[in-house]
């Protein structure tokens, strides 16, 4: 997987043709684990200027966050294209 390929990645280099070097003050994770250690399930919720844009969930840190990354993706492109109207 190319580094253009990966969720959090694509987020934010989205992020910084937006924000430029202040993209850090605008996105927020909050990530956590429910569960026993040895069948938790990661949550991960990606804020931007402190609105949720995605949330996901798995058994692994990186792939709740990928999730999350992916739908805030999607989110911001799909408001993105919105406003070009």
């Amino acid at each position: 997987m190319s580094g253009d390929d990966h969720p959090r990645q694509r987020l934010n280099n989205e992020l910084q043709k937006i924000y430029g070097p202040s993209t850090k003050d605008h996105i927020k994770w909050d990530i956590n684990s429910r569960g026993p250690a040895n069948a938790s399930t990661w949550h991960a919720r990606v804020y931007i200027n402190d609105m949720e844009y995605g949330y996901g969930e798995s058994n692994n840190k990186s792939g709740a966050q990928d999730k999350a990354a992916a739908k805030a993706y999607d989110s911001l492109m799909l408001e993105k294209s919105s406003s070009d109207i």
